[in-house]
């Protein structure tokens, strides 16, 4: 993995083989991001596992394959869970899947751009009515 900052970007490249959202939490953790965005990411993701919330819980479904990443992008809180995601790919028929990103492994590789937050605090609070744990902005 390879990793860059300037001022309150982020800029970096994931290798074949990395965890993405392992890697997120590290690149997170050394560059001390308290709050962000995942502003996009690009690349290719193999053992992509997304869900679809049905109002109770999330549909999962794993895809095998190499996809390449169409759409991804998020928000960082900093309470678990830290990352929001949701994520498009595209197998080699064109066909798109997506939803909420839960994993995968870059492969061959992954460019991801990352925004920091200095004054908005983003805390993760459970709503009642809905049971989630919701975004809370401070």
């Amino acid at each position: 993995m390879q990793v860059r900052r300037e001022g309150n970007r982020i800029f970096a490249k994931l290798e074949k083989g990395e965890d993405v959202l392992e890697k997120l939490g590290q690149i997170t953790m050394e560059q001390n991001v308290q709050n962000g965005e995942i502003l996009w990411a690009v690349g290719m993701i193999k053992g992509l596992q997304v869900g679809y919330f049905n109002g109770k819980e999330y549909e999962k479904q794993t895809f095998s394959e190499n996809l390449e990443v169409v759409s991804f992008h998020g928000s960082i809180a900093e309470n678990e869970p830290r990352f929001h995601i949701h994520s498009s790919c595209a197998g080699k028929n064109h066909g798109v899947v997506g939803g909420h990103f839960f994993g995968g492994m870059a492969d061959p590789l992954m460019e991801v751009s990352i925004s920091v937050f200095e004054k908005i605090r983003a805390v993760r609070k459970v709503n009642p009515a809905s049971g989630l744990k919701e975004l809370s902005l401070e």
